[in-house]
């Protein structure tokens, strides 16, 4: 899989891909590069310094030289042409050069600095430090201004919100939603005793820790939506089946995805909920 907006900003770099090491990979210690891996690859070093053939044929031109994440040292691994017709490009993983990810792993590789870099981590660790949503600090401030008229709490809430998002947009998309779920609008909601209103949370679908990425506002009637407590809690924290289904049904729900170019894929890898393959 091609490397999306959180991984470009967490490795510096747009050119990279990432995939599941299988079982079969690991006993094997040989991985297919698939797609924009292949192509990763032989732009790097050049279809005519590739090795066609087995390691042990050639086993100077099989070596390449690769950085490992995350301290750059160099390792050593070999990256053949198993067959004549180059329909195959393998790259032969090692505990003894340093790079041997167990089966089930992610691995990565990533082109920064005229060198290409693998590594490799836990699934788990891969959506924890690829999650957009784990850096927004200060969405707790953001859903208690909503709640509240407080002229104070509003002004503590531009200062110190990095994105500055305006709590009038929330405010203007609850009236749309009718002050109801917009995942579920069968979702019972109590009434705020600050407000009087049934109490909801606003939720950037575009995570508006991604503003840097667009040139239109993430902060928008358009790209905000209204849900109950826990429906916005499923979005961050869930199993990524029900945050999936959460997420695709509001991202359908309107067009907002068209303007900012992304896919639903698109839109699950933001908030580190992809399929893996």
């Amino acid at each position: 899989m091609r490397f999306g907006k959180v991984q470009a900003r967490k490795f510096g770099t747009n050119i990279g891909a990432y995939s599941v090491v299988t079982d079969r990979e690991f006993i094997d210690s040989q991985i297919t590069l698939t797609d924009y891996e292949a192509e990763l690859v032989i732009d790097h070093f050049g279809l005519g310094y590739i090795h066609v053939g087995n390691v042990q044929s050639n086993p100077h031109l099989a070596s390449k030289v690769l950085r490992l994440y995350p301290n750059g040292q160099l390792i050593h691994l070999n990256i053949v042409f198993p067959k004549p017709d180059k329909t195959e490009l393998r790259l032969y993983i090692s505990s003894r050069a340093g790079f041997k990810p167990n089966g089930g792993e992610i691995w990565f590789m990533f082109l920064k600095d005229g060198d290409i870099w693998v590594g490799a981590m836990t699934e788990e660790e891969w959506r924890i430090e690829s999650s957009e949503l784990k850096r927004d600090y200060f969405d707790s401030i953001y859903q208690e201004s909503l709640d509240e008229t407080n002229k104070i709490r509003i002004s503590k809430l531009k200062e110190r919100d990095a994105y500055a998002r305006d709590r009038n947009v929330a405010i203007e998309r609850m009236k749309l939603s009718n002050f109801s779920c917009e995942y579920d609008p069968r979702h019972g909601l109590f009434i705020s005793r600050f407000c009087g209103m049934p109490y909801l949370e606003a939720h950037h679908l575009i995570p508006i820790g991604l503003q840097g990425d667009f040139r239109e506002s993430l902060d928008t009637v358009h790209n905000v939506f209204c849900l109950c407590p826990n429906c916005h809690r499923a979005v961050h924290h869930a199993e990524k089946y029900l945050a999936r289904s959460i997420l695709s049904s509001l991202a359908c729900s309107r067009d907002v995805l068209d303007r900012f170019s992304l896919s639903v894929d698109d839109l699950f890898s933001l908030y580190a909920i992809e399929e893996i393959v």
